[in-house]
């Protein structure tokens, strides 16, 4: 993996049916990348990449991911959600708050999970 600052993006037609761009990094190499729809960078924001052809200078961005390795689980996610949802038809009846309703979800999640 490499790194850089974008010092010039130039749109560079189409290929089959991505859009070709030559982008230009703060050490002064020159780039080809391609995407599906605008180039995800601009000017003066760093970048990760990685070369994936030599010969005709094409990169490929690296994106950051930000929720790698913190994405909650499926199930409790479900969990979670079903408790929110019963707890909004317990409730919708009532007068109560969404204070009260969080509290009750809750409830009813640390139910399923003792």
């Amino acid at each position: 993996m490499k790194q850089g600052k974008v010092t010039n993006v130039i749109a560079d037609g189409q290929y089959k049916d991505l859009n070709k761009y030559k982008v230009t990094i703060d050490n002064d190499k020159t780039l080809t990348f391609f995407a599906k729809a605008e180039f995800k960078k601009s000017i003066g924001e760093n970048l990760n990449y990685e070369i994936t052809n030599e010969k005709y200078n094409v990169g490929k961005l690296l994106m950051d991911n930000p929720n790698y390795g913190t994405k909650k689980n499926t199930n409790e996610m479900i969990v979670r959600q079903t408790c929110i949802k019963a707890s909004a038809e317990f409730n919708a009846q009532s007068s109560a708050t969404i204070e009260d309703v969080l509290v009750d979800a809750q409830r009813m999640y640390d139910w399923i999970n003792k």
